[in-house]
């Protein structure tokens, strides 16, 4: 994920995020007022969460025993 912080005049900072370096194709944008740098991890995992189509799961294979490889 890349992310920008670009400081409002009125005092807000516009958090823009873009998970093109992942293969994905979703870019999210908000404003906030207060620490922007504490909230881009909640900004993210939010957008991961709301879309989950974007971001499969990881095909994990296992081994006869059950356990990961």
């Amino acid at each position: 994920m890349m992310h920008e912080f670009v400081s409002n005049l009125d005092g807000t900072t516009t958090i823009k995020v873009d998970f093109s370096d992942e293969g994905v194709q979703l870019i999210g944008e908000t404003s906030i007022k207060g620490d922007a740098v504490s909230y881009l991890p909640v900004f993210e995992e939010d957008l991961r969460r709301n879309f989950p189509d974007k971001f499969p799961m990881p095909i994990v294979i296992s081994d006869t025993n059950g356990g990961m490889i």
